[in-house]
C-alpha cells in the first residue's frame, strides 16, 4: 500500500471514530412522528430531524423483518424513540404491506415505489441516459451509425437506419456523440470522455454484413453517421434510493464543470467532480464544496487583489503573493459514480458554485 493510501486510511478511521463518538443532536421542532407523503425525499425527511442530514444512517432504525429495510414508502408512519439516550427513527406500522414468505422468516414487502433519496426531476436524465466513456479508445471500439438508404445526413425520430455491429434484436440502445475529454488540471491524467446523448434506437434484426437494422425511436437532436451506440441500462436497474452518508476521507478534488453550463450553480444544480470509485466513494456520499480564497499581492503593505494588480506587480512581487482562506459554500451528494468521475447534486448552498471550486470532506 502506498504511503498516501495509508495516511488516508488512518484519517478515515480517526474521523469515523470521532463521528461515532459525537452525540447525535436533533433539530429543534422535530416531529415525534411523521407520515411519509408522495413527493417526499429521504433528504427532506432527514432534514426535518437533523441539522446534518448525512448522519441519517445513525438515526434510522433498520427493521430486519422488512425486505429492503432502508426503503421508505408513501404512507409509512415514522416514529421517533430513544435507545440508550440516542434518538432512533423507525416505522411505526406496516399497514398496506404484503407479506412475502421468505425462509426461514416472514418479511414485509411493499409493492409501491420507495421514496427517492434526491428529487427525481433533477437526476433522472443523468441516471437514464448519461454516459461517460473511460477513454477515447473505448469510443473507437463501440458500434456506430452507418446511415440509411434515403442517404440522409441527419436522421430523425421514426427513421430506419443501420448500425455497424451486432446488436440484440428488441433491445434499446442509446446513440451518443463523443464530446470533450476530461483531464485532471493538475496531473494531466485523462479521467474520461463526455458522451453526448443524441437519441435512442430499437434493434430490429441483424444483417449479413456485420450490421444491424434499427429504428430511431427518440431523437433529442439529429443523428449523424459515425455516432456511437451504447446499451441503455435496464429500467429496473435504475435506482434513486441510496443511503446518505458522509463520504470516506479523500484527497482534495475539484468541480470540473456544471453540466447545465451555467456560470454559477446553486441548490439542485448538478456538478461533475474529479473523484470516483477508485477513491472509494459511492452514491449517497456527501462532500463539501469550497470557494478558493482570493489571491492577493502584498507590496510592502500596499495590498491589492491579484486579478486587479498591474503586470509589473504580478511579475516582480510574487514573493508577496498570498491567498485568503478557502470558504465552504455548499454540500453536494453524489448520485452517479464512475471510475474517476462523479455526478453530484448540490443540496445546501450559501453561494454560487463554479468550476474549479475545491471538493473535500467536511
Amino acid at each position: 500500500m502506498h504511503l498516501k493510501q495509508i495516511i488516508l486510511a488512518c484519517l478515515a478511521t480517526a474521523l469515523a471514530n470521532g463521528a461515532m463518538a459525537q452525540q447525535l443532536t436533533l433539530k429543534s421542532g422535530y416531529p415525534e412522528s411523521y407520515v411519509v407523503q408522495k413527493g417526499d425525499t429521504l433528504w427532506d425527511i432527514s432534514g426535518q430531524y437533523l441539522a446534518e442530514p448525512w448522519l441519517w444512517p445513525r438515526l434510522w432504525n433498520i427493521n430486519p423483518q422488512i425486505a429492503n429495510p432502508h426503503w421508505i414508502y408513501p404512507g409509512d408512519v415514522l416514529q421517533l424513540s430513544w435507545v440508550n439516550g440516542e434518538p432512533r427513527l423507525g416505522k411505526a406500522s406496516q399497514g398496506g404491506k404484503q407479506v412475502i414468505h421468505l425462509s426461514p422468516k416472514n418479511r414485509y414487502e411493499n409493492k409501491a415505489n420507495p421514496i427517492p433519496t434526491l428529487p427525481l426531476s433533477e437526476i433522472v436524465p443523468f441516471l437514464q441516459t448519461d454516459h461517460i466513456l473511460a477513454d477515447s479508445q473505448q469510443s473507437k471500439d463501440l458500434p456506430y451509425v452507418l446511415g440509411n438508404n434515403d442517404k440522409h445526413i441527419g436522421m430523425l425520430e421514426g427513421d430506419t437506419l443501420y448500425v455497424h455491429g451486432a446488436l440484440n434484436p428488441g433491445q434499446s440502445y442509446g446513440i451518443y456523440r463523443p464530446g470533450v475529454t476530461y483531464k485532471d488540471k493538475l496531473t494531466g491524467e485523462q479521467l474520461g470522455q463526455e458522451a453526448i446523448f443524441v437519441g435512442t434506437v430499437r434493434a430490429e434484426d441483424r444483417q449479413a454484413n456485420d450490421s444491424t437494422r434499427v429504428t430511431l425511436t427518440h431523437s433529442r437532436r439529429e443523428v449523424y453517421q459515425g455516432d456511437k451506440v451504447i446499451p441503455l441500462p435496464p429500467q429496473e436497474s435504475l435506482s434513486a434510493v441510496f443511503m446518505p452518508k458522509a463520504a470516506p476521507v479523500i484527497s482534495p478534488g475539484y468541480v470540473i464543470e456544471l453540466p447545465s453550463k451555467v456560470r454559477g450553480g446553486g441548490k439542485f444544480d448538478v456538478v461533475l467532480i474529479n473523484k470516483g470509485q477508485r477513491d472509494q466513494i459511492a452514491p449517497g456520499d456527501v462532500l463539501e464544496i469550497l470557494r478558493p480564497g482570493a489571491e492577493m499581492v502584498d507590496k510592502n503593505g500596499k495590498v491589492s487583489y491579484r486579478e486587479y494588480a498591474s503586470v509589473y506587480d504580478k511579475a516582480f512581487h510574487s514573493a508577496g503573493k498570498s491567498s485568503l482562506p478557502a470558504e465552504a459554500v455548499a454540500r453536494v451528494m453524489l448520485f452517479k459514480v464512475y471510475d474517476k468521475l462523479s455526478y453530484g447534486l448540490i443540496l445546501q448552498s450559501q453561494d454560487l458554485v463554479s468550476s474549479g471550486y475545491q471538493v473535500s470532506n467536511f
